[in-house]
């Protein structure tokens, strides 16, 4: 009789129940799930030539199965995504690292299976408009909700605020911290800008689902730190906006400043810039004018106060607002606003001193000149990010200045604005 060893035995069990069980896992989450199928012929997009920057990642992310052209033979790498699009290519990435494959059901509309399966695995939580573009944050968002969180290593050290022109938290833009410092995204200038709220290309959306499945082409950054003055003030001097007040017979009472803090025309600004006003005009760079709809917020307080203007407009330019409690004596600080009416100046210094106490209240103290009229104006750090707004100075000192810390206006709920004739009868 022929006789069986032991390890022989045991070895041939496991593998005839490995045959026997129904629909067997497959091996764990992984990017050896990605599998390369080398179909992409040069020449196959006529807009993709070789000399593109993206001409690589077309091909990467063709022979993944992650992306296809809009035709046979046009990728239309300078169109932009769309959030149908978005949510396809999202779907795909996480289906392919979770399982291999990327089979989703043929369906009318042709999106519906994948937002379904965006919705179950909490990529998404609705979707509205498939022809919509995606802005890059959510773009961005999705990107992060595909995978679990140890498939996006730190590979750069980026602290929050140092994207010049992402708030951490806001919007969704925490997960533009991470992929930053993934490798994933690296901005679209040598600053490192990345502009959430604008749209993405197809070309860019194609290289950061590429450097996701491929972790050896993701990018090794490091990012600035401070921004030239002069580009400061190109980005940031339309957001600023002169404010002059008027009595209840229509009389001017005083000028000030103030800036645009989102793209739908909320106003930043000191509350002292509008007391005893019974209505207001605010001026933008362009001589466009407005009128002050009413305060939206305010602080007694802290001299703090958030006004809406009469616009039905989403597209204003608007600052980047920091967060004030990381302000550190000695960084370098730029003062935008309309001193003596002499609008769309601007002036730098340095922290003198991070909480400055004058009266009952904290102050930043800062040496960027400033004089009457630029009160209620931003004062930016050195990536162009409002860390407070000029309050007043000392008159009989060497520009030494007050700024209101920018995290009061944080701490404001925005509600249902209140003419400034009903405010006035209120304080008075």
């Amino acid at each position: 009789m022929k006789t069986i060893n032991k390890a022989t035995f045991i070895l041939t069990i496991l593998l005839i129940t490995a045959l026997l069980l129904p629909n067997a896992p497959r091996a764990g989450a992984s990017f050896g799930n990605f599998s390369y199928s080398g179909d992409y012929r040069p020449g196959q997009f006529r807009d993709v030539s070789r000399t593109h920057w993206y001409a690589q990642y077309v091909e990467h992310a063709y022979n993944l199965n992650l992306m296809r052209g809009r035709s046979a033979d046009i990728f239309a790498p300078d169109g932009l995504l769309t959030a149908a699009e978005a949510v396809i290519l999202a779907a795909r990435l996480r289906s392919i690292y979770h399982t291999g494959e990327a089979d989703f059901p043929i369906t009318s509309p042709y999106y519906d299976s994948y937002v379904e399966y965006a919705v179950t695995h909490g990529i998404i939580e609705s979707f509205d408009s498939h022809t919509t573009p995606v802005t890059r944050a959510q773009f961005a968002q999705m990107l992060r909700n595909s995978l679990p969180a140890e498939a996006y290593p730190a590979i750069n050290s980026i602290p929050d605020y140092a994207i010049n022109d992402v708030v951490p938290g806001e919007n969704g833009t925490s997960a533009v911290y991470d992929l930053y410092r993934a490798g994933i995204f690296a901005g679209s200038d040598r600053y490192g800008t990345f502009h959430p709220q604008q749209s993405i290309t197809r070309a860019e959306a194609c290289a950061a689902i590429v450097r996701i499945a491929e972790p050896g082409l993701r990018l090794n950054t490091k990012l600035p730190g401070q921004l030239p003055a002069e580009v400061i003030y190109r980005r940031s001097v339309n957001a600023v906006i002169s404010i002059e007040t008027f009595d209840g017979n229509g009389r001017s009472i005083r000028t000030g400043s103030g800036f645009f803090i989102t793209g739908t025309g909320h106003i930043a600004t000191a509350l002292h810039v509008i007391d005893n006003a019974a209505s207001a005009t605010v001026t933008l760079l362009g001589g466009d004018t407005y009128d002050v709809k009413g305060v939206l917020a305010m602080s007694e307080e802290f001299n703090v106060a958030l006004l809406a203007i009469d616009s039905d407009s989403n597209s204003f330019g608007y600052l980047t607002v920091a967060d004030s409690d990381l302000v550190e004596t000695g960084n370098t600080v730029y003062a935008l606003g309309n001193p003596l009416n002499y609008t769309n100046t601007i002036s730098d210094g340095i922290v003198a001193h991070t909480n400055r106490v004058s009266g009952d209240d904290t102050f930043i103290m800062f040496t960027a000149p400033i004089s009457f009229g630029s009160g209620g104006g931003p004062v930016l750090n050195a990536l162009g990010q409002v860390i407070g707004i000029a309050s007043s100075s000392f008159t009989w000192g060497q520009n030494l200045n007050l700024a209101i810390p920018i995290n009061h206006i944080k701490a404001l709920s925005a509600e249902e604005p209140i003419p400034l004739k009903e405010l006035l009868e209120i304080r008075t």
